[in-house]
């Protein structure tokens, strides 16, 4: 028996030994230094159609045990906006032990614009006709960033009845991933038979403008049609707008027609003012 504890205390005694060499050698070995990584600005400023190189611009990355780093740098997600078109982007380098230095530097999109709405063709309906569905298939949102934006749009408001003739509201919102919300008010025209008649087909039916420019809006009638297809002269439409491009606001510009036979048609087009 005392000869069994013996070699147990000289096993134990020797594993020590051992794992404290290790330990020694591994503790000499260890990288002592840090990575560094800077930049040579504290805004960087790119277009929304950025690529990873633009990203990366101005960092540098360096350990003085591996040298410079500044090839391996990483780029991690961007924060929502801290103002619109301003966000915050987090960088990362690691040395060959593993260890870590990181940045965060402000990022500034110089060509972003807020979310805006599309429309495929005007909001107008005769009775009966509309509805909920039919008025969202017609709307889009898109962005400079995140792209196509339709599937977030929410419903805010409404008054709209497509079975009475009338001048309606919908209220829509639209809210990228940097958080940028966008609230529209769209009018919903719901018109008797009579008064579609004709068919004022116009080339855009949402424009938007910055304040102070011109709008055209006579240029933006591409047709006239009865309900055969047959066309009608451009010329007898008539144009009432309500445009004031010097105020930022949402707008309409009224569209109507009347033929030698007493047929009518109207329309109206959306004109919103940044």
């Amino acid at each position: 028996m005392k000869l069994v504890k013996t070699i147990v205390i000289i096993v134990f005694a020797a594993s020590a030994v051992l794992y404290g060499l290790g330990a020694a050698r591994e503790q000499g070995r260890k990288d002592e230094t840090l990575p560094t990584l800077t930049s040579d600005r504290e805004v960087l400023e790119i277009p929304c159609d950025y690529t990873q190189q633009q990203l990366l611009e101005g960092l540098s990355a360096y350990d003085e045990t591996d040298g410079d780093l500044t090839g391996q740098i990483l780029t991690g997600s961007m924060s929502r906006f801290i103002e619109t078109g301003d966000c915050d982007l987090t960088y990362v380098v690691f040395d060959s032990a593993n260890q870590a230095a990181t940045l965060t530097r402000r990022i500034r999109f110089t060509d972003y614009t807020s979310p805006r709405f599309s429309l495929s063709q005007p909001l107008v309906y005769r009775v009966g006709e509309g509805s909920y569905q039919e008025t969202m298939s017609r709307i889009g949102a898109a962005d400079p960033l995140d792209g196509d934006l339709t599937e977030w749009i929410t419903q805010s408001a409404s008054d709209v009845s497509y079975s009475r003739a009338g001048s309606y509201t919908m209220t829509l919102e639209v809210v990228n991933s940097f958080g940028d919300s966008v609230q529209q008010a769209f009018p919903i025209h719901v018109l008797s038979e009579e008064q579609q008649a004709l068919t004022i087909e116009l080339s855009q039916a949402i424009l938007y403008v910055s304040q102070g420019s011109d709008v055209e809006e006579e240029e933006l009638v591409s047709g006239v049609w009865d309900a055969q297809g047959t066309p009608v002269e451009r010329d007898l439409v008539q144009v009432e707008s309500s445009v004031d491009t010097h105020t930022p606001g949402t707008y309409e510009v009224h569209y109507t027609v009347r033929d030698a036979q007493g047929r009518s048609g109207e329309t109206w087009l959306i004109v919103v003012v940044e």
